[in-house]
C-alpha cells in the first residue's frame, strides 16, 4: 500500500515539475528505490526517477532493478553513463543483465567496459549458462600462506573495501593454487607474528567452474556456506559465489520444479509478465501429451468390451482405482523427487527404494484392497464383485507406488530432470496400468 501510494505521488509530482520533492521521497535503501521505479508506470518516469537518485547509490539501485528496466534505461543514458555504470557493477550482477540481452547488445556494451573489466565479463560469458562459472565474482580477499597476519591485516585493510566480503580470506600458494581458507576472526584474534599457513584450513570446500548452479547450492546447503570458492582445472582459484546469488539460483530451480510437477513446461518470466500465447504453448504442450497418452485407457477399454457388458457394476468402481492407484504413485514420485533434490537419495540406492516402496505398495495395497473390498459389499452386496475391486486395487497401489519410485530415478540416471515425472504424467501412466490389472484380475475372478 505504501509503495502505491508512492507511486501515485510522484506521478503528480513529475507532471508538476517538483523533481526536489520527488527526491525527498526516495526510500533510504536501494532496494526499496529499485522497487518503487519498476512499480512506475511509464519508461519516462522511470528514467526521471533513476536520474534523481543520489550518485553514490545509483549503481546498487541499477543492480536490484528488473533486467526489463534496466534495459530501458541503458537505452536512454549517454554512453559515458552507460561506462559509469557498467564498470561500477558486480561483476555477477553484469553477467546476469548481459544474459538477457541480444548479443548485439552485450557486445556493445562489453566494448564500454574497461580492459580489466572486459577481460573478467568475457571470461564469465564463455561459461556455460548453467554453470556455476557464470555467477563469480573476482571481488574476494587472497593472503599467501607465507604472510603474517600483521600482513594480512593490512592488505585487508587496503583491498576490502572493494570486495565482496571478508569474513572469509582465501589462501593461495606462489601458483595461485587454492590451498586454504581462513575466517576473519581467527585473524583477528591470533598473534600479529602468526604464519597464515598455521592458522588457515586446508580442507576447503570448492566447487569447479563447470558444476551445474543446482549442485552449487545444495553445497551451500550441505556445508552451511556463506560463500563457495570457484576453482578451475588446475585449481586456480578464479572467484567466489555468495550466498546472496545462490538464493535466486534455488528460487529459480524450485519455480521450475514445480512447474514441471504440475506438467507445464517452465515459464522464464514472472506470471504477470508472461506473454499470452507463451503461456498458452507451455500449458497446452504437456495437456496435449497427456490426452495422447490416456486415450491407451480406452483402448484398454475397448479390448474388455465383454468384460464390461457382462458385468457393467465394474464400472461403478473403476474411477475410485484409479484415482487411488494415481494418488499413491503421485505420494511415492513426489518423495523421490524431493529426495533426490536434496541429495538424500543417490542413483546407486535404486534397489534400496525400489525394495522399500514395495514393501510400503504391499502394505498399503492390502490396507486399500480391504477398504476398496467392503465399500463395494456396501454398494452391490456381491462377493465375486467385491473381491475382484479389492485385489485390483491392491496390486494398482503396489504397483504404482514401485513406478512412481522408480521412474524418477531413472530419468535422473539418463541426465534428465527427474522434475518431468510430473504427477499428471505419473497419474497418466497409473491409469492405463490400472484399468489393465483392473479387468485382468475380473476376467480371472468373474470368469468371464
Amino acid at each position: 500500500m505504501q509503495t502505491k501510494v508512492l507511486v501515485k505521488n510522484i506521478g503528480k509530482l513529475v507532471q508538476e515539475r517538483k523533481y526536489p520533492e520527488i527526491k525527498n521521497l526516495l526510500p533510504p535503501h536501494p532496494e526499496d528505490i529499485a522497487n518503487l521505479i519498476s512499480e512506475l508506470p511509464l519508461a519516462a518516469h522511470k528514467l526521471l526517477v533513476f536520474r534523481l537518485v543520489p550518485h553514490d547509490k545509483a549503481v546498487d539501485v541499477f543492480e536490484y532493478l528488473p533486467h526489463e528496466d534496466e534495459e530501458q534505461i541503458l537505452d536512454s543514458l549517454s554512453s559515458q553513463e552507460i561506462k559509469d555504470i557498467l564498470n561500477e557493477m558486480s561483476d555477477d550482477d553484469r553477467t546476469e543483465l548481459f544474459d538477457d540481452m541480444p548479443a548485439e547488445l552485450v557486445k556493445r556494451f562489453i566494448n564500454m567496459l574497461s580492459p580489466q573489466e572486459r577481460a573478467i565479463a568475457i571470461e564469465i560469458l564463455n561459461y556455460p549458462a548453467d554453470s556455476v562459472g557464470r555467477l563469480i565474482t573476482p571481488d574476494f580477499v587472497q593472503l599467501y600462506e607465507t604472510m603474517t597476519v600483521a600482513e594480512a591485516l593490512t592488505h585487508i585493510r587496503n583491498v576490502g573495501i572493494k570486495k565482496e566480503t571478508v569474513y572469509h580470506c582465501y589462501v593461495l600458494d606462489s601458483t595461485k593454487k587454492l590451498i586454504g581458507i581462513v575466517s576473519l576472526k581467527k585473524i583477528v584474534l591470533a598473534n600479529l607474528q602468526t604464519k597464515i599457513s598455521e592458522i588457515m584450513l586446508r580442507e576447503v570446500i570448492k566447487a569447479n567452474a563447470y558444476t551445474d548452479k543446482e549442485e552449487a547450492a545444495s553445497m551451500f546447503k550441505r556445508y552451511d556456506l556463506i560463500a563457495l570458492p570457484v576453482v578451475d582445472n588446475n585449481d586456480k582459484l578464479l572467484g567466489i559465489v555468495t550466498f546472496d546469488d545462490l538464493v535466486d539460483v534455488i528460487e529459480e530451480e524450485a519455480t521450475e520444479d514445480f512447474e514441471r510437477v504440475a506438467a507445464v513446461l517452465p515459464v522464464e518470466k514472472p506470471y504477470m509478465e508472461a506473454n499470452f500465447f507463451e503461456l498458452l504453448w507451455k500449458r497446452s504442450f504437456w495437456l496435449i501429451l497427456l490426452v495422447i497418452l490416456e486415450s491407451a485407457s480406452s483402448l484398454v477399454m475397448q479390448n474388455y468390451g465383454t468384460v464390461i457388458h457382462s458385468w457393467v457394476p465394474l464400472t461403478f468402481f473403476l474411477p475410485i482405482l484409479v484415482a487411488t492407484g494415481g494418488n499413491a504413485g503421485m505420494q511415492s514420485a513426489m518423495m523421490i523427487i524431493r529426495g533426490l533434490a536434496t541429495g538424500d537419495i543417490a542413483v546407486k540406492d535404486f534397489f534400496k527404494v525400489v525394495f522399500k516402496e514395495s514393501l510400503l505398495g504391499l502394505s498399503l495395497g492390502v490396507i486399500l484392497a480391504i477398504v476398496g473390498l467392503l465399500r463395494v459389499v456396501l454398494q452391490q452386496n456381491n462377493w465375486l464383485l467385491s473381491i475382484s475391486v479389492g485385489v485390483a486395487m491392491g496390486a494398482t497401489v503396489l504397483l504404482s507406488a514401485i513406478i512412481g519410485a522408480t521412474l524418477p530415478i531413472v530419468f535422473r540416471k539418463v541426465k534428465l530432470d527427474p522434475a518431468l515425472m510430473s504427477g499428471p504424467l505419473i497419474t497418466t501412466i497409473v491409469d492405463v496400468v490400472g484399468i489393465l490389472i483392473y479387468f485382468e484380475i475380473a476376467t480371472l475372478i468373474l470368469k468371464v
